[in-house]
């Protein structure tokens, strides 16, 4: 079955409750939401049967929800196992913004992309090809996790503005190519760690990128297998960072730290 919900649009004076919520499981789904205007909710369930996991099945999924103004939050589920092809992307610019993406297995790509105001981005992952990228941007608070288990990992996470900084990248089991970025800019505290434990990928890079002004905080834990770990702190406010390298077995890690006025 191919399902298809594409672009719900609700201005304020028409709908300020808006909420939409889709509860599918099949092969081909598509699926696409567009509000504009005020209460904005949006939860799409993709592998649920009445919101239990009682079937698993999500098939070759795209997700697409954009939300543009006032009390924001976007749900994206695939809830576990049988999946395929997933792709989710949410889009939120303005205001009370939550983004939150669940995910599951095979062929993910997440995106999460907030512009504006009281920001949060989680995802949460299991295993496959995964690409995981949050971007925030503009005034507010910013805040972005990542967890994930499983397979050719890579991690982006980009805040830049006025506001808090704050972003999380840990715990990965079995991923093969650990290629983890954070870079945050602007005014406000910052905050970054990026911890892989458990974990024996080789060849890996991590990057931790702050500049701009307000403490500068960062963490980096990383065990096992290969790894180059770039840290790099710029601005005139107080700068620390902990990097912790920890071999259970063999393994190379290069690590370089810079710090700038």
């Amino acid at each position: 079955m191919r399902f298809i919900l594409i672009s719900l649009i609700s201005f304020p004076l028409l709908a300020a409750d808006n909420s939409i919520e889709v509860d599918t499981k099949g092969s081909n789904s598509s699926i696409y939401i567009d509000q504009i205007g005020s209460g904005n909710t949006a939860r799409v369930w993709c592998g649920l049967s009445n919101g239990t996991y009682a079937t698993h099945s999500c098939s070759s999924a795209t997700i697409d929800i954009d939300q543009n103004g006032t009390g924001n939050l976007a749900k994206a589920y695939s809830q576990y196992t049988n999946h395929a092809g997933n792709e989710y992307t949410i889009v939120q610019t303005g205001d009370d913004n939550i983004g939150y993406i669940d995910a599951d297995e095979d062929d993910n790509e997440l995106t999460i992309s907030q512009i504006g105001d009281n920001m949060e981005g989680e995802i949460f992952m299991s295993g496959d090809d995964n690409v995981y990228t949050v971007s925030q941007s503009g005034t507010g608070d910013h805040y972005a996790k990542f967890y994930a288990f499983g397979d050719d990992s890579t991690w982006t996470a980009t805040q830049s503005g006025t506001g808090n900084h704050n972003a999380y990248i840990k715990s990965c089991n079995n991923c093969n190519n650990n290629d983890a970025t954070i870079t945050q800019s602007g005014s406000g505290a910052k905050d970054g760690d990026i911890e892989f434990k458990n974990n024996p990928a080789d060849n890996s890079t991590v990057n931790l990128t702050q500049s701009g002004d307000g403490a500068h905080v960062g963490n980096i834990r990383v065990e096992q297998g290969d790894y180059t770990v770039n840290a790099t702190q710029t601005g005139v406010s107080a700068k620390a960072y902990t990097v912790i390298l920890d071999c259970t077995a063999s393994c190379n890690k290069t690590v370089t730290v810079n710090q700038f006025d």
